[in-house]
C-alpha cells in the first residue's frame, strides 16, 4: 500500500498514479466532494471481488458509480426525464441518481451494451450514477474513460471518514488484513463534514428520495441550497417539476423570504432554464419587469410519446405520464389546453410568452394593486414570479388559484449561504 499527499502542485502526478492502479484492478482510497471514497474500475469483477471483501457488503446492496457525464452515464443506465432534469438542473453536485441499470440488457443482447458488474446494482436491477462538483474525480473519471465505483471509505454499517487518519484507525488489529486490500491511499487532509450524498430514485413517475443529504432535510418538497449558483440551480430543477403539471394555465411564483435570502436569485434561475439571456434585474422601484421567452414558447419538460399516449387513453393524468423518447431541446408547444381527461395540445399562440417579474415591496395597499392591474395581467402561456406576495390580499389570492397555478416558494435564512427552499405542489 501506497499512500500519496494530494497538493495543487501535483494533481496531475497523482491522477495518474490512479490510473494505474484502476487499469490494475486495483483499490484507491480517494477523496471526493461529500468524504473519503473507496474507488475500483466498476467494469472490472476482480476489482469489485476486492472492493466487496473490504467493505464487508452483502451482494444485493448496491455501489454507486461515478461517471464523468451524461454521455457516458446512458452507456450505463436507463436515462429517463426525470433523470434527465436531475442532470440538467442539479449536477454536478452532491446527488446520487437512481436509474435502471443496462447490464441486464447487455447480459442479453451481447457486448453492443456497456457492462458494469451486477453486483453493484440493486436486486431491482437499479444502479445509482454520481456526477460531483469534484473536479479531480471527473478528471479522473474522464481520462478512465469508465465508471468508478463512488462508495464511501469505510466498512460496512461504520460511518463515514472524512480524514486518513480517521480512515487508518478505524481498522483495528481484527481488520489490518483489510488494509492490504488497498493499492493506494490519496490523502487530501482533511475534508469539510459534508454529509455523504443525496439519494434520488427516478424510477418511479414521482421522485423517491432514499436517503438525505446536505441538500435535502426530511421532506419531499425542500432543499437546502448552499450557495446562490445552488439557489439558481434549484430554481430551474423546482420550474422542470412545474411545468409538467400546469395544465396549460399560467404558473405564478409567489415568493416569500426576507430581504437578502434570494428571491431574485430565485427569478434568474428561472430565467435561465426558459432560455431567457437578458440579465434579471429586480424590479423594486419599477414593481415589474418582463422578459421574452424565446421563441415566445415555454419548452415542454415532457415526452413526445407520453403525451400520444395520454390523448389514446384519457383516464391518464398528465403528471404520471413517462417513458420513451424526449423532446429535443428545440422542440417546444402551447399547452394552453392540457385537462386531466381529455388532454389537447392547441396551436402555438401568436403572443409572445413572456416572463413577468413583480416585486410588491414598496406596495402600501389594496389599491396600489388594482391600480398596476395584477390579476388583469396574468395571462395564459405566461410564467410569473412575484416577490413580497405578502402584500397581496386574501381576495386576489382566492381569484388568482382560479386561474393560474399557483406554487408558494418559501426561502429561509438558515446562515450566511445556507437557505432553506421549500414550494408548495
Amino acid at each position: 500500500m501506497k499512500i500519496v499527499q494530494l497538493s495543487k502542485f501535483n494533481q496531475k502526478e497523482v491522477i495518474k498514479a490512479t490510473l494505474t492502479v484502476l487499469k490494475a484492478g486495483g483499490l484507491v482510497v480517494f477523496p471526493t466532494d461529500t468524504v473519503y471514497g473507496l474507488l475500483c474500475d466498476a467494469t472490472n469483477p476482480k476489482a469489485v471481488d476486492k472492493l466487496l471483501s473490504f467493505k464487508g457488503r452483502p451482494v444485493g446492496k448496491a455501489i454507486s458509480v461515478f461517471m464523468a457525464d451524461e454521455k457516458m452515464a446512458v452507456k450505463y443506465v436507463q436515462i429517463n426525464q426525470n433523470a434527465k432534469n436531475i442532470i440538467n438542473n442539479l449536477l454536478p453536485g452532491p446527488f446520487t441518481v437512481v436509474c435502471l441499470a443496462r447490464s441486464l440488457l447487455a447480459r442479453t443482447q451481447g457486448d453492443s451494451l456497456q457492462r458494469i458488474d451486477p453486483r453493484l446494482e440493486a436486486e431491482n436491477n437499479t444502479l445509482g450514477f454520481r456526477i460531483p462538483d469534484y473536479p479531480l474525480i471527473l478528471t479522473l473519471v474522464r481520462k478512465f474513460g469508465r465508471p468508478v465505483t463512488a462508495t464511501s471509505a469505510n466498512l460496512s454499517s461504520r460511518p463515514p471518514h472524512h480524514s486518513i487518519e480517521s480512515f487508518l484507525k478505524s481498522l483495528d488489529s481484527i481488520k489490518k488484513k483489510k488494509i492490504l486490500l488497498i493499492n493506494l491511499i490519496v490523502d487530501a487532509g482533511k475534508l469539510p463534514h459534508n454529509k455523504p450524498s443525496t439519494v434520488i430514485d427516478t424510477t418511479s413517475g414521482q421522485l423517491k428520495t432514499l436517503r438525505f443529504g446536505d441538500l435535502l432535510p426530511a421532506t419531499p418538497n425542500s432543499l437546502i441550497s448552499k450557495s446562490e449558483k445552488q439557489t439558481f440551480d434549484l430554481a430551474g430543477f423546482i420550474l422542470s417539476k412545474v411545468i409538467a403539471r400546469s395544465s396549460g394555465k399560467p404558473v405564478v411564483f409567489l415568493l416569500r423570504g426576507n430581504l437578502g435570502t434570494g428571491k431574485t436569485i430565485f427569478t434568474k434561475g428561472l430565467a435561465k432554464a426558459l432560455g431567457i439571456e437578458e440579465t434579471v434585474v429586480s424590479p423594486t422601484f419599477t414593481i415589474s419587469c418582463e422578459y421574452k421567452i424565446p421563441n415566445g414558447k415555454i419548452p415542454v419538460f415532457a415526452k413526445v410519446s407520453s403525451i400520444a399516449k395520454a390523448l389514446a387513453d384519457k383516464s391518464t393524468k398528465f403528471p404520471q405520464l413517462s417513458t420513451d423518447k424526449p423532446i429535443k431541446n428545440s422542440r417546444y408547444c402551447d399547452t394552453k389546453r392540457l385537462y386531466h381527461n381529455s388532454i389537447t395540445i392547441e396551436q402555438e399562440s401568436k403572443t409572445p410568452q413572456l416572463l413577468v417579474h413583480y416585486d410588491f415591496y414598496r406596495l402600501e395597499s389594496e389599491s396600489d394593486l388594482k391600480e398596476i392591474r395584477f390579476l388583469e395581467n396574468i395571462k395564459p402561456g405566461n410564467l410569473y414570479s412575484v416577490e413580497w406576495p405578502e402584500k397581496i390580499d386574501q381576495p386576489t389570492i382566492s381569484k388568482l388559484k382560479k386561474t393560474a397555478r399557483v406554487i408558494y416558494v418559501k426561502i429561509d435564512h438558515l446562515s450566511k449561504n445556507r437557505r432553506e427552499i421549500s414550494w408548495s405542489n
